[in-house]
């Protein structure tokens, strides 16, 4: 990457996070396959976790794991500052997830960008605390969800119990014991965080949070059906927005207005579209890779060169030019699709959204 490159990233409150990796994961960790709530996991995390499984990395210390050092290190205060100090020498900035809407004002700041830029909407949603009958709670997912006819209320079975995510004051503190390097790390950002909005300026913060809740709520009303509720992922005909299905519990998704112009929609679809199909429209622009022309066959080429991504690993499909072609579909962002198996082929530059 070129020197002057900026990287940020996001940290989580480390209980928050266990519970979220609790629900996501607890199919794919060993160490939470067997306990029946994340409350018996933390009374006795050694009973379940074993550090050489492959996928338990989800179960300890997953912020100190996903900035690269190893999170099965016994904690230090000299560790732990060293970690510190080595993610402040890439990153320029730490955003908190607690706090995302001014982690976006200092994210657009930072970067110099336009207010819609940052306007979003929330993705890669789970039903927040489900109770003991497997209904949602009454956070505004699982408010929004039951409206929307999803859960037991609306009269749809589950298949299997949602994970037991309730914790006692004890339990949380002694998770926050398990996870020691990640809680170093969130307290240290945390602070450095707060300490970026006062050189920002609380008031003008509050001013610019208003604004970028607002233009949420504009563009909801204009972008998604039935006034923005989120609803099953089976409900979304549309396979480019439908969210991918981790575990046990359901991943909500959007559905957009119909008769959006292709403007509206374009800049509708970027606020919506799951974080797999964008991981692989990223992949297609980071990742190019030039169709080597046939013999008799140079005129096929765009002006500047067309690119396609081929993987193969995925579906072993090897096509010639002309199958492929007809096999493709246009994006909303001028991508194609392969219709086989959703990998995507970008093919020009998106337009920015302003």
């Amino acid at each position: 990457m070129p020197a002057d490159t900026f990287y940020f990233s996001i940290i989580r409150d480390p209980v928050a996070l266990a519970e979220s990796s609790f629900a996501y994961y607890k199919e794919v960790a060993p160490a939470f396959r067997k306990a029946k709530g994340l409350g018996d996991f933390v009374d006795d995390p050694n009973k379940y976790y074993d550090p050489r499984l492959r996928n338990n990395h989800y179960a300890r210390n997953l912020l100190w794991f996903d900035f690269g050092m190893d999170n099965n290190a016994n904690f230090s205060v000299e560790l732990a500052q060293h970690g510190e100090a080595t993610i402040r020498q890439t990153f320029r900035l730490i955003l908190v997830s607690e706090y995302f809407d001014q982690s976006m004002i200092l994210l657009r700041h930072a970067l110099c960008w336009p207010l819609d830029a940052v306007v979003s909407f929330s993705l890669n949603a789970r039903q927040q605390k489900p109770s003991s009958n497997s209904v949602m709670s009454g956070s505004w997912v699982g408010k929004a969800a039951v409206a929307a006819g999803v859960g037991a209320r609306a009269g749809r079975s589950q298949g299997k119990m949602l994970p037991n995510l309730s914790l006692t004051d004890h339990q949380r503190e002694k998770l926050r014991q398990w996870n020691a390097l990640d809680w170093y790390l969130y307290k240290a950002f945390n602070r450095t965080f707060w300490e970026d909005i006062d050189k920002f300026g609380r008031a003008q913060m509050e001013r610019e949070v208003a604004l970028l809740r607002m233009r949420r709520e504009i563009l909801g009303r204009v972008c998604l059906k039935d006034g923005g509720k989120p609803v099953e992922a089976y409900r979304i005909r549309d396979k480019n927005i439908r969210p991918f299905q981790s575990g046990v519990v359901k991943i909500l998704g959007y559905e957009l207005q119909p008769g959006l112009d292709n403007a509206t929609r374009t800049a509708c679809l970027r606020m919506i579209r799951p974080e797999i199909q964008y991981k692989d429209l990223l992949d297609s622009k980071q990742f190019p890779r030039a169709v080597q022309p046939q013999l008799g066959q140079q005129g096929q080429l765009a002006a500047g060169g067309a690119f396609v991504r081929h993987d193969s690993s995925r579906t072993g499909e090897k096509m010639m030019m002309g199958e492929a072609e007809m096999e493709r579909e246009r994006d909303w962002d001028g991508s194609r699709i392969m219709k086989s198996n959703q990998t995507l082929k970008g093919v020009r530059e998106k337009e920015r959204l302003r």
